[in-house]
This record gives structure tokens, sequence and C-alpha cells, in this order.
């Protein structure tokens, strides 16, 4: 036991004695390290590479070939002349360029689009939801702070009611009932903080999985800017800017051009092509002869098992199910702001509610002990006031971690969660969507 209050009190040591720390400093570190953030980052750009690929049977395509061989030949026949070994080469080049795809080119491209559009969104959620996890982290270690800071305080008055009743009880005004339930409550208490120390350490060690440091002195977070003034505004601002919103529009956008892809697969295709060739026999200089070819390819798939049409009509119904998927995402986004509208409401009230209990409490705690003193009030009475004492801060606390996540869920909700501006920690993405 000693020892695991000498590690928690030399964590909290350090954590008091660092270097300031704010929460969009915290944010701007885990945006810039966290790892699953970058994983995310990377499928975004390799779904990026999906519209180059789209756009490419649009272009020439190109191919040369080159190839030398060796032929040793024997005859059975003894009259045959044997001309012993031969070698060869040839060469070529091809160019073909599409000219007509019947759609094929524009519905995968438009495919692409929707990929990158719903991998982008993606990609923004999961960057919104880091900076949301962060401030939990933030606002839990903050929280586990000013727990422990209670409770110590708490054992500080408790002791000192426990000495007191001691001496009480060697002078003869109170019981040894009196005494134990003192020295209980002191027991009781010094258990508590141990507790509340290593919540604060699980708390920490959220944070630096999520930051990728450890916390240093966290200040008090400012009031989040940017919140909307009414659940109407609130819900017309997740209609433009909420990324799950977003990439289930993407979805049925990517579904319509899978439809209109696979109905491209039973339709005619022309393709413009030509060729050069060139050969010769390496020891027979004469030999050496070239071709070349220009034409106009016309394919056009006439019986397929019924494929194309199955997946034709698979696709409508894919398309069918994300049209769907669409309408729930909107009852769900819609469910999500109203709930985090109605959070945030009830956050505010309950700081200024909690701290109405912090300052009555801490009144009729110095009341009760003045009282005690003077022998209107019972040691079980003080003992009573303490607690109230240490559960009005406690609440508290909570209240105050709750208001600062319901500020960010509420703007997490609607799609507008950012690090503060002027933070000096926006990312530059420079990898841009080509043929955008």
């Amino acid at each position: 036991m000693r020892t695991l209050l000498v590690s928690l009190a030399a964590l909290s040591a350090a954590i008091g004695t660092a270097e300031a720390d704010t929460l969009a400093e915290a944010m701007t570190s885990a945006q810039e390290s966290n790892p699953t953030l970058a994983a995310q980052r990377q499928r975004l750009r390799a779904t990026r590479e999906a519209l180059p690929q789209a756009l490419s049977a649009a272009l020439p395509q190109v191919s040369l070939s080159a190839s030398a061989n060796a032929v040793d030949r024997d005859f059975e026949d003894p009259l045959a002349i044997d001309n012993g070994r031969s070698e060869t080469w040839t060469s070529s080049a091809n160019i073909s360029q599409l000219l007509f795809g019947s759609g094929r080119v524009l519905a995968s491209t438009r495919a692409a689009r929707a990929q990158i559009a719903g991998a982008t969104a993606d990609f923004e959620g999961a960057r919104q939801q880091l900076l949301l996890d962060v401030t939990a982290a933030y606002a839990n270690v903050r929280q586990a702070q000013a727990v422990v800071a209670a409770r110590t305080q708490n054992v500080a008055n408790l002791q000192q009611l426990f000495e007191y009743a001691q001496a009480q009880f060697e002078a003869g005004v109170v019981t040894r009932t009196d005494e134990a339930q003192a020295q209980a409550r002191f027991a009781q208490a010094r258990t508590q903080l141990v507790q509340a120390q290593g919540q604060m350490a699980a708390a920490v060690e959220a944070y630096r999985r999520l930051v990728g440091r450890p916390p240093s002195d966290l200040q008090t977070p400012p009031a989040a800017t940017g919140l909307p003034m009414d659940l109407e505004s609130a819900l017309a601002t997740a209609v433009e800017n909420s990324p799950t919103l977003i990439g289930a529009q993407a979805d049925t956008r990517l579904a319509d051009a899978n439809v209109d892809s696979a109905a491209a697969q039973g339709r005619a295709n022309i393709t413009a092509e030509a060729g050069f060739s060139q050969g010769a026999d390496f020891d027979d200089d004469l030999s050496e002869s070239s071709s070349d070819s220009v034409g106009v390819r016309l394919s056009m798939p006439l019986f397929q098992g019924g494929a194309i049409r199955s997946r034709t009509r698979q696709a409508r119904a894919l398309r069918s199910a994300a049209n769907l998927d669409l309408s729930a995402t909107q009852r769900v986004v819609q469910e999500t702001v109203t709930n985090a509208w109605t959070g945030l409401a009830s956050a505010r009230s309950a700081v200024q509610s909690a701290q109405e209990q912090v300052d009555a409490a801490a009144l009729a705690y110095e009341g009760v002990r003045l009282e005690q003193e003077t022998g209107l009030r019972s040691t079980v009475e003080v003992l009573d006031q303490v607690a109230d004492l240490l559960t009005a801060q406690i609440a508290l606390a909570q209240a105050e971690r709750d208001l600062v996540v319901a500020e960010r869920q509420m703007l997490a909700a609607v799609g507008t969660l950012d690090i503060p501006a002027g933070s000096g920690g926006l990312i530059e993405d420079n990898d841009q969507l080509r043929g955008r």
C-alpha cells in the first residue's frame, strides 16, 4: 500500500509540475501523431488512386514486346539437308484507343469520384471522432485531478475530526463510539483517495494513448465556439457537414454508377488499333521483314449466359439498399443532433447547480464545525456534512467535465468539430485529388 501511494503521489507531482498544456495543443498533437488517424489517411490516399485508374481506360494504351529464339533442328532422314541451328528475333509495338465504350468510362469515373467522396467523409469522421475522444480524455484527466484534490482535502478534514474526537474522548466529553466513527470515516477516506489516484493514473494512460504524450498541467478548456443557436440550425448544419451523412450520400452515388457500369458491359465497344512488327534471322540480314497494321475493332457481347443481366439486377438491388441506408442515416443523424442538443442544455444547467451545491455545502460544513466546538453538533453530524461537501465537489467535477465534452459532442454531431483557429495545429494536406 505504501509503495502504491508513493508511486501515485509521484505521478500527481509530475503532472502538476510539468509545462502547462491546453486542449487545442492536445488536439494538435493527436491529429499529427495518432497512428489510427494516420492509417485512415493512408486509406484515403489509396482510394484517391481509383480516379486515375478509371480515367486510364479512356487514354491510349501502348505496349512494346520483343523476343529472341534459338532453334536446333535434327532430321532422321540422312538425305535431308540439316541447316543446324537458327537464331531469330522479333519486335512489335501496338497502340489502341477506345473510341466508344457505351458509357463504361463515364460510369467508372463516377464510381471512383463517389468512392473518393465516401473515403474523404470517413477520414473526416475519424478525425472528428479522434478530436472528440481527445476532448473526453482531457476532461477525464482534469476531472480525476479534481476528484483526487477533493478526496485529499476530505482526508485532511477527517483526520482533523479524528484527532479532535480523540482529544474529546480523552477529556471525557464524547464516548468511544464517537471516536470510532471518526476513525472509520478517516480510514474509508484514505482508501477512496487511493482508488481515486488509481483512476487518475488510468485517465492519464488513456490520454497518452490518444495524444502521444502524458498530460502536463492541463488548463481549463475555454467554451467551445461555433455552437448552433437552436436545434433547427443544428439540424440544418448537420445536413451540410455531417461526415456520416455525406458518406451515405456518396454511397448512393456509387451504387448508381455501379448500375450504369454493369449495364454497359452488355453494350458495344469500339477501339482503334495500330501496330508495327519486325523480325529477322541473326545470321541473315536479308531475312529482315516488317509489317504495319491499322484497324478498328468492334466487340459486342451476344450471349453471356445471363451474367450481365444478373449483375445489373444485383447492382439495382444494391442501389435501392443504399438509398434506404441513406434514409436510415438521416434519421440517425437527426437523433444524434437532438440528443447532443439536449445533453448540452442539461450539462449547462448541471454546472450551475453543482456550483451552488458546493458553495452551500462548504458554508454548512464551516457552520457545523463551529457548532460542534460549542457542543451544539455531534460528531456524526459533522461527519455527515463532510460527506455532503465531498459529494458536492465530486458532482461539480463531473458536471464541468460533462459540459466540456457536451459542447464538443454538439460540434461533432453537426460535423464542425475542429481544432480551434489560431492554435497552429491545422495540418496542411497537399495530397490533392488528381483529375478532380
